[in-house]
């Protein structure tokens, strides 16, 4: 499938195709690493540097990231961290937190609400000597160039037992199939991985990890998005009238954002 940048307007065409051994969706060919930077604008939202402060002290949800065992040493590391809205928040909870972001703006934001971030990216940035309880990667693993050699890399640094989290757009889902190369998800050429069920076990299996379980979040939001893109990409005027109204992308989330099909993937592994 070839597709363009429909988040931020960014000029080219990326090609999404299938790996013939894993099934692995991907993004062909990658951004050299060099030059991603330059697809991320200044105001990217979770570089802003005020995302920390916007809910401070903020009631936990219903999400593994939100529900953390009180068990270990209570030692969390959030790779991707941004300008530090997760960490603050886990920090106010009892938690001792470091992140890893390689946003130069992000990270010293972060520094300035006084919490523990390193500049770089996995494998590459040095991380402290021990283990961790927690490690989250929230809308982050399809960014980076080699999800396989990351969670290895992070598998080496957790405490037995320790459980890393995950969330990522779900390339087999409902919305994918409905919108294609509109769908929101594909957010090219920033993902350069695309996960479905299938391959997130698969990835986090060969990294190393047990007992990993799927659940599923619904995000109305895409739907939405991705009927305003179809309509403006195709003219039709059924895309138009349902891109006008929120309830009826509400509705097709609902009846059609369920379980496998459902918008995001959310993998809970143990070391």
């Amino acid at each position: 499938m070839t597709a363009v940048d429909t988040t931020f307007g960014f000029p080219g065409t990326f090609h999404i195709v299938r790996c013939r051994l894993c099934t692995m969706l991907y993004t062909n060919p990658q951004v050299a690493t060099e030059a991603l930077p330059a697809f991320y604008p200044e105001d990217y939202s979770a570089h802003a540097p005020d995302r920390a402060l916007r809910r401070p002290g903020g009631k936990p949800g219903s999400d593994p990231w939100d529900r953390l065992p009180d068990n270990g040493r209570k030692r969390l590391l959030d790779v991707g961290c941004g300008s530090g809205a997760y960490l603050l928040r886990q920090k106010q909870a009892g938690w001792i937190v470091h992140g890893i972001e390689p946003s130069a703006e992000a990270v010293a934001a972060a520094r300035g609400h006084g919490l523990d971030v390193a500049q770089g990216v996995i494998p590459g940035a040095e991380l402290p000597d021990d283990a961790f309880d927690i490690v989250t990667m929230l809308g982050v693993l399809d960014h980076v160039p080699d999800p396989l050699a990351t969670l290895r890399e992070l598998r080496r640094h957790m405490a037995a037992g320790g459980r890393l989290i995950a969330s990522v757009p779900n390339a087999a889902s409902a919305a994918a199939e409905c919108f294609g190369a509109d769908w929101p998800g594909w957010d090219l050429p920033r993902h350069q991985n695309h996960f479905t069920p299938e391959t997130t076990i698969e990835m986090f299996s060969r990294a190393g990890f047990t007992n990993v379980e799927l659940s599923w979040k619904r995000r109305t939001k895409r739907w939405l998005r991705g009927a305003r893109l179809r309509a403006a990409s195709s003219g039709a005027l059924a895309w138009r009238l349902t891109a006008a109204s929120r309830n009826l992308c509400s509705l097709m989330a609902h009846v059609r954002s369920r379980g496998v099909r459902s918008d995001e993937i959310v993998a809970v592994a143990w070391a």
